[in-house]
This record gives structure tokens, C-alpha cells and sequence, in this order.
């Protein structure tokens, strides 16, 4: 993840815990302090408080406010433990939906407060994978083993997005922010699409 606002200053989750560099990568330095799970799948910057901090974790979601110095935990409602991809709504922040293995997305809309599911129409709740409309953050994507499902009621109802997808297993997502019309999906052994 790139700090928005200091281009040169990154942070990288791996199955260590998060690192951090500011220097544009030339040197990182470890910043897991609070984190008591380590295993890091997604990461996530609040684009407006470039301090603020989500990690997505084998143990939930993790919250930092001072750019990784302490984390603290952000779970409840969220029943699911294994968070692979957050997305924050750019215009409304506090906003954020996370993708889990095997229980769907769940959503805030308190910075992570609380979370509720937002699962209805999604046929498969492996989601790996998320992307949000820059220009209409309504409109969400999720990529899952099942393929690709489209929300444009910020999740209260999903709709499988497929036509011509031969491979469904969805391992990546990317919205092209000039043009969002434009979504990549990168799939399990299948190409990119």
C-alpha cells in the first residue's frame, strides 16, 4: 500500500506482519506492535487520515492510527477470521468492506466498529478479491471461487457478472480509475480477463 499522501513512504503485508519503508522501498522496517496475528493477506490506507492503517489477517482486522507504530483489533460482528481484501469507499472513509474466506463481505461504515454481512445474491463466500467504482463507490466488485459478482447498492444485493469469464475461480481484482468501466480479473490458472 502506498501512502497517498508521501508517495516514498509503503507498507507491505506479509506472512510476517507489516512492514514499513520510507524511502520508496530501499530500506523496510517491521511495524507489528499490537498485531498479535501476523499473517497479513490485505492492507489498506485511508485515503483522507494517510495515518490510518487496515490489515486484513489470518485473525481479522486490525486498525493502526499512527501509520503502523501500534495496531489494535477491529472484529466485532465480524465472525469471519481470515480477511483477504479490504476496499475503502474513497468518498465516504469510513467505509470499508472486507473480503473473507468462507463467510462473504462484511461491511462498516463506522471505520470498523462494528461490521455486518452484506451477502445476499453472493453464491459463493470465498471472496478473495474486491474493487470499488472510484466514481460511483456504490458499485463494488468481488472476486470469489465462484467468479466475479457485481453490487451497485454498496452490498445489499448481489448479481453474478460473468459473461464470457471461462475460468471462475477469481484471484484478483482491478478497476481502471480513468475509465472504471474497465475491471481485470486475474484468475487461478486461467489468465487474466
Amino acid at each position: 500500500a502506498i501512502n497517498p499522501a508521501a508517495p516514498t513512504t509503503l507498507y507491505a503485508g506479509t506472512y510476517y506482519g507489516v512492514f514499513s519503508s520510507t524511502n520508496g522501498g530501499e530500506n523496510w522496517d517491521a511495524v507489528n506492535t499490537g498485531l498479535t496475528n501476523t499473517g497479513v493477506w490485505a492492507l489498506a490506507i485511508d485515503p483522507a487520515t494517510p495515518s490510518t492503517l487496515y490489515a486484513g489477517t489470518h485473525g481479522g482486522v486490525f486498525k493502526s492510527t499512527d501509520g503502523g507504530g501500534e495496531w489494535s483489533a477491529i472484529n466485532r460482528s465480524l465472525i469471519a477470521t481470515i480477511v483477504a481484501d479490504l476496499s475503502i469507499d474513497l468518498t465516504t472513509p469510513a467505509t470499508i468492506y472486507a473480503g473473507t474466506a468462507g463467510s462473504g463481505v462484511f461491511k462498516t461504515t463506522n471505520s470498523g466498529g462494528s461490521w455486518s454481512q452484506v451477502n445476499s445474491g453472493l453464491t459463493s463466500n470465498s471472496v478473495e478479491s474486491l474493487a470499488i467504482d472510484p466514481e460511483t463507490p456504490a458499485l463494488l466488485y468481488a472476486g470469489t471461487s465462484g467468479g466475479v459478482f457485481k453490487t451497485t447498492n454498496g452490498g445489499g444485493s448481489w448479481n453474478a457478472a460473468n459473461t464470457g469469464l471461462t475460468n471462475l475461480w477469481v484471484h484478483a481484482l482491478a478497476i481502471e480509475q480513468e475509465a472504471p468501466d474497465t475491471l481485470y480479473a486475474g484468475t487461478h490458472s486461467g489468465g487474466v480477463f
